[in-house]
C-alpha cells in the first residue's frame, strides 16, 4: 500500500496511523482523510504500544503547534515520525517553525539534523552564524523575527538575515500573529524583488519599526484607558452639577430676598447679578483646570509607573488646587443623586493634601489616588459640556460683563503646568466665536506675542484666549492615545473632537496591523501595476510610490458578469455550517478582501477572469461578519452540469477548516448550471435581428437619469423646507448646508452622539427628529407610477439601502437632484439606526422623551425594536409571554394586519431590529419597554399619551 505524504513523498515501506476516539487507526485510504491530515508515519511490525504512544505524541504536537507542526517530521519514538497528508498547503519552512515553536531549542535533535532544519528555514546559503543567531532568537523567544527572517531569506544574503534575527519586539507583542513564513516570503519576493539587494533590508527593517510604532500606539492608549472606570458616569455627573448649580441658585436668591424661601414668582422676578455670571465662570475655569491636572496625572501614572508618574504630575496638581475660585463643590450626599463630588477641585484638593502629607506613599496611597484619578473621563467630558452651554448662553449678550475675567492672567497654573506642546501659545489662535465676545478690541495671542517678542507666554496670556479649555480637550485626548484634540472647524462647539476616528481606509492602502498585512497589501499593489520607487529608504514612501500608480485606480473600476443562479443566492445560508454566502459583484470588493484576508484575490488573474464571466469569486461570513475564506468557483464543462470550487483559502492563503470546506464544496456542486435562454426578455412581434449580432443592453443611467431626476427634484421641493435640514444641521451643528456632509462622515456611534447630544440640549425634540427622519424624497421619487421608472424598480431598489453600489447606481446617483435626495434618505435611515441605538442602550434622553410624550408610531417601533434585541436592560414586560393582547386605552392587538404593531414592524427594521425574531421574543418573554420610560401610571399611562392627537406637522411620518 503506497500513501502519498505532503512533499510529493510517497511512503511505500511504511505505514501510517491518525487518532481517532476509540485510539489509533491504520490509514488504509488516504482519499478518505482530510488533505493534508496530521499522521505518524511508522514501521509496519510496530506493536500496539509503541503505535499508541506515537499517535498519542503525535496529538500533543498538533494541539500545541496545530497540524502544520506535523509536516516537520518530529520524532515520535520507536521509529515513528509525525507527517501530513498530500494536499497540505506551504512548505517545510512552516512546518519546521511551527515545530520549533513547541519544542524549543532543548529539543531540536528530534526535527533531524540541524543542517536539515536550518536549511529548511533559512534556504541552502545558510551559514553558521545565522544558525547561531536563530538559536539565540528562538531561545528569547523571538518569533517575529525567527518568522520575518525566514520568510525573508529569499530575498536577502546571510549577513541580512542575521540583522532580521536580532530584531527584538516589547513582551507581548506579536507582529507576524497569522499565516506561514511561506506566505509572506511569496509576498516579499513579489514586492522586493525589484528592488536592489542594498536597498531590501533597509526597507524590512523601517517596516518592522513601523508596525512596531503602531503596536506601541494601540499598547499606549489602553494602557492609558485602563486608569479610567469601566461605568461611565458623566450622566450621574451631569445631575450631581445641575443639583450644586441649582442650590448657588436658591442660595442667590433667598440672600437677595433676606432669607425668605423664594416662590416660582420670585424666581421668574430675579435678574442675576453681574457677579453670578463672573463667579459662574470663575467655577468653570477652576473645574477645568482641575479636570486638566487629573487628565495629565493619569496619563503619567500609565505611562511611567504610580511613583513615577505622580512626582511628575506634583507641580500640576499644586497648580490646580492653587487656584483662587475655591468653589469646589460639597461632598455631602444627596439622596438620590450620586456621591461623587460636583466637582472635580474636590479630588485635586485631596490628592494635593496626601501628597504634601506626612503620609506614606503606600499600596493604600495608590488604592486612593487611582480611586480619584479613575473618575478623570467623567469630569472632563461633563465640564466640555458645561463650557459649550455656557458659551451659548452668556458671550452674545455679557461681553462688558464677563471682561474682568477674561482679562485674568494665569500665571499661578502656567507655573506648574506649563504649556503643552501640542498647542504652542504662539501659535494659538482662540476660538473665534467665543474669543471675539470675551476679548474685544484685544488681538489674538499669537499675534501678541509676536508683538512682544520679549515677553513670556504665561505674561501675556489670559482667561480669555481659552487656551485652557484646548488644553483639556487636548489632555482628554491624550488619555486615548492621541498627541492632541483634532480640529473640526465648522462643525460647532466643542470646536475639537477628542478621540477622532481615524480616516477610513482606502481598499489596498498599505496597513500596520502586522508585518504581514503590509507586506501582503504592498504585494497587491505590485499585482495591479504599482512600480516600486527609486531611492526611497522608508517603507512608508515606498507603499505610497506604489499607490501613485495610475494603474490601481483603474484596477478598482469594473463590474462583475455574475450569473442570475448565483447572484440569487448573494447572502444565503450554506446548509450545514452557519455561514454566510457571498459573490464579489465589483473589483472594489475584491480590494476589500484581499486587504483583510492577505491574498491576491484582487490580482489581474481573477479580477479580469470574474470580469469576463469566467468565474465567481466568493467569501464565507460567519455570523459576526468575519470573513472566513474565499473561493473560485468555475462552471464544469459543459455548464449546464453545475459549478465547482477551483481554488479555497482561509485567510492568509491558510487551509480552511476541514468540514467548512467540504460541506460548502458539496453545496456549490448542487448549484444549477448556466442554461443558455433563447432571450431572458419577453418577445416581441418585431422581425429579429440579424444573427450574429446580441441587442444592446439598456443602459440605466440614459434611460432613467432624467425621469428620477425631475421626479426627485420634485419630491425634494413638495417635502424637504427648511424645518427639515434644520434637523439635520442642529443634529451636526453646521450651517444647513453643511450638514449632510458632516453627518455623512460619522460613524454609528458618533451618530448616535449627536443625537443625544442634541436632545438633551434641546436643539431638538425626538418627535421633530422623527418626523425629520421620514422625510425621504429618493424613496418617493423611486416609488412614484411614473411609467419610465416602474420597468427599472427591481434595478434602482439598492438606492434605498446602504452603498456601496453597482457601477452603474453609482453613476446615477452623482446626478446633482439625484445625489442630495440620496444624501438625505441616507442620513434619515442612519439617524434612525442610531435613535434604536439609544434606545437600546437605555440613553437618558429617549427616556425622557418617551415618558414625556411619544407618538403611537413611535413609541410602537421602539417597543418592537426592545423587543426584538432583547438589550442587557432592566426591562419592565407590557404583555405576559405568548400573548397577543397589549393592554391600554384602547387596548391592541399584536397580530392583528392593520393594527399599530404591524406598521410598526418594518420601521422597527429602520431602527435595527430583527423583526424575525419578533414572534419568538414575544413567546419566550412577551413584549417588553425599558423600565426607565415607565412613570406613574406605568404602561396603560404611556399608552395613552400616545394615543392622543399629535401636532400637524409638514414633515414625514
Amino acid at each position: 500500500m503506497k500513501i502519498r505524504l505532503a512533499g510529493g513523498v510517497v511512503a511505500s515501506d511504511l505505514c501510517v496511523w491518525v487518532p481517532r476516539s476509540s485510539g489509533p487507526a491504520r490509514v488504509v485510504d488516504e482519499s478518505a482523510m482530510p488533505p493534508g491530515a496530521a499522521v505518524a508515519l511508522g514501521p509496519a511490525a510496530a506493536t500496539d504500544e509503541e503505535v499508541r504512544c506515537a499517535v498519542a505524541e503525535l496529538t500533543r504536537l498538533v494541539k500545541a503547534g496545530g497540524v502544520v507542526a506535523a509536516g516537520a517530521g518530529v520524532d515520535l519514538g520507536s521509529g515513528f515520525r509525525s507527517a501530513r497528508l498530500a494536499g497540505a498547503r506551504g512548505d517545510q519552512r512552516d512546518a519546521v517553525l511551527a515545530a520549533l515553536r513547541v519544542l524549543g531549542v532543548e529539543d531540536t535533535h528530534r526535527l533531524g539534523d540541524r543542517a536539515g532544519f536550518l536549511v529548511a528555514l533559512f534556504g541552502p546559503a545558510v551559514t553558521k552564524r545565522v544558525g547561531a543567531a536563530a538559536e539565540e532568537a528562538i531561545r528569547e523567544g523571538r518569533w517575529a523575527a525567527v518568522h520575518l527572517a525566514s520568510a525573508a531569506s529569499d530575498v536577502l544574503g546571510p549577513e541580512q538575515v542575521e540583522r532580521v534575527l536580532e530584531l527584538r519586539a516589547p513582551e507581548g507583542v506579536d507582529l507576524t500573529p497569522a499565516g506561514p513564513p511561506s506566505a509572506l516570503a511569496q509576498h516579499l519576493r513579489q514586492v522586493l524583488e525589484p528592488v536592489t539587494r542594498p536597498r531590501r533590508p533597509a526597507l524590512i527593517l523601517d517596516l518592522w519599526e513601523r508596525v512596531l510604532e503602531h503596536h506601541a500606539g494601540l499598547a499606549r492608549r489602553e494602557r492609558r484607558l485602563a486608569t479610567q472606570s469601566r461605568r461611565d458616569r458623566v450622566d450621574d455627573l451631569r445631575a450631581r452639577r445641575r443639583h450644586d448649580d441649582d442650590e448657588l441658585i436658591l442660595w442667590r436668591l433667598r440672600a437677595w430676598l433676606g432669607d425668605q424661601e423664594p416662590s416660582l414668582a420670585d424666581a421668574a422676578r430675579w435678574v442675576p447679578p453681574d457677579d453670578y455670571w463672573y463667579d459662574l465662570f470663575g467655577r468653570l475655569l477652576q473645574d477645568a483646570l482641575a479636570a486638566t491636572a487629573l487628565l495629565r496625572t493619569a496619563v503619567a501614572v500609565a505611562d511611567h509607573g504610580f511613583d513615577e508618574g505622580l512626582a511628575r504630575s506634583a507641580p500640576v496638581i499644586r497648580a490646580a488646587h492653587a487656584q483662587p475660585y475655591r468653589v469646589e463643590g460639597r461632598t455631602r450626599p444627596v439622596p438620590g443623586l450620586a456621591g461623587l463630588p460636583a466637582r472635580p477641585g474636590v479630588y485635586i484638593r485631596d490628592i494635593d493634601r496626601r501628597l504634601t502629607g506626612d503620609r506614606p506613599r503606600d499600596t493604600t496611597l495608590e488604592a486612593y489616588v487611582r480611586a480619584r484619578l479613575a473618575r478623570a473621563r467623567d469630569y472632563a467630558l461633563a465640564i466640555i459640556e458645561t463650557a459649550e452651554r455656557l458659551f451659548a448662553e452668556s458671550t452674545a449678550f455679557r461681553r462688558e460683563t464677563l471682561r474682568p475675567w477674561a482679562r485674568a492672567d494665569l500665571r499661578s497654573w502656567r507655573e506648574g503646568a506649563g504649556y503643552g506642546s501640542a498647542r504652542p501659545p504662539d501659535e494659538w489662535g482662540g476660538i473665534p466665536p467665543w474669543t471675539g465676545p470675551l476679548l474685544g478690541d484685544e488681538e489674538q495671542l499669537f499675534r501678541r506675542l509676536a508683538a512682544a517678542p520679549e515677553a513670556s507666554p504665561a505674561d501675556v496670556e489670559v482667561v480669555g484666549d481659552l487656551l485652557w479649555y484646548a488644553e483639556l480637550i487636548d489632555a482628554l485626548a491624550a488619555l486615548y492615545g492621541h498627541d492632541a484634540a483634532r480640529a473640526t472647524p465648522g462643525t460647532g462647539a466643542p470646536w475639537f473632537d477628542h478621540d477622532p476616528p481615524p480616516p477610513e481606509p482606502e481598499p489596498l492602502s498599505p496597513r500596520l496591523d502586522s508585518i504581514r498585512l503590509a507586506v501582503s497589501s504592498a504585494a497587491q499593489l505590485v499585482a495591479l501595476g504599482g512600480t516600486p520607487p527609486k531611492g526611497v529608504r522608508t517603507w512608508t514612501d515606498f507603499t505610497t510610490g506604489l499607490m501613485a500608480a495610475t494603474a490601481i485606480t483603474e484596477a478598482l473600476t469594473g463590474e462583475f458578469a455574475v450569473p442570475a443562479a448565483l447572484a440569487a443566492l448573494d447572502g444565503t445560508i450554506v446548509p450545514g455550517t452557519g455561514a454566510r454566502f457571498r459573490v464579489a459583484r465589483n473589483a472594489r470588493t475584491l480590494a476589500e478582501w484581499s486587504d483583510y484576508m492577505g491574498n491576491c484575490i484582487a490580482g489581474p488573474y481573477y479580477r479580469d477572469n470574474a470580469q469576463a464571466g469566467w468565474c465567481v469569486l466568493a467569501g464565507l461570513y460567519d455570523k459576526d461578519g468575519i470573513l472566513l475564506l474565499n473561493a473560485e468557483l468555475s462552471p464544469r464543462r459543459p455548464a449546464v452540469r453545475g459549478w465547482q470550487v477551483t481554488e479555497i483559502a482561509a485567510r492568509f492563503n491558510a487551509t480552511p477548516e476541514w468540514t467548512l470546506e467540504r460541506r460548502f464544496r458539496d453545496w456549490v456542486a448542487t448549484l444549477p448550471g448556466v442554461i443558455a435562454a433563447t432571450a431572458e426578455e419577453p418577445q416581441d412581434e418585431s422581425p429579429p435581428e440579424p444573427s450574429g449580432r446580441r441587442r444592446p443592453r439598456p443602459r440605466l443611467v440614459e434611460e432613467v437619469g432624467p425621469a428620477l431626476e425631475t421626479l426627485a427634484e420634485r419630491a425634494w421641493r413638495d417635502g424637504v423646507d427648511a424645518e427639515v435640514i434644520g434637523v439635520f444641521a442642529a443634529l451636526a451643528r453646521t450651517p444647513p448646508d453643511a450638514a449632510l456632509v458632516r453627518l455623512r462622515r460619522m460613524g454609528p456611534d458618533q451618530l448616535a452622539d449627536a443625537c443625544r447630544r442634541a436632545l438633551d440640549d434641546g436643539a431638538v425634540d425626538l418627535d421633530r427628529l422623527w418626523a425629520a427622519t421620514g422625510v425621504r424624497p429618493l424613496r418617493t421619487a423611486i416609488e412614484s407610477p411614473d411609467p419610465a421608472l416602474r420597468q427599472h424598480v427591481d434595478r434602482l431598489a439598492p438606492l434605498l439601502g446602504d452603498p456601496p453600489f453597482p457601477k452603474s447606481l453609482h453613476r446615477l446617483v452623482k446626478r446633482p437632484a439625484i445625489a442630495d435626495a440620496h444624501a438625505l434618505d441616507l442620513m434619515a435611515r442612519r439617524t434612525r439606526r442610531a435613535i434604536g441605538l439609544l434606545a437600546s442602550r437605555d440613553d437618558a434622553v429617549i427616556a425622557r422623551a418617551v415618558s414625556r410624550r411619544a407618538t403611537e408610531p413611535l413609541l410602537c417601533a421602539l417597543t418592537v425594536t426592545i423587543t426584538c434585541r432583547s438589550p442587557a436592560i432592566a426591562l419592565t414586560p407590557v404583555a405576559p409571554p405568548r400573548t397577543v393582547t397589549v393592554p391600554g386605552h384602547p387596548a391592541t392587538d399584536l397580530s392583528d394586519e392593520n393594527g399599530p404593531w404591524q406598521h410598526a414592524l418594518p420601521i422597527a427594521r429602520e431602527l435595527g431590529a430583527d423583526t424575525e425574531a419578533f414572534w419568538d421574543r414575544i413567546a419566550e418573554h412577551g413584549l417588553r419597554v425599558p423600565a426607565s420610560w415607565l412613570g406613574p401610571g406605568g404602561w396603560t399611562a404611556l399608552w395613552s399619551r400616545a394615543r392622543r392627537p399629535a401636532p400637524r406637522r409638514r414633515m414625514g411620518e
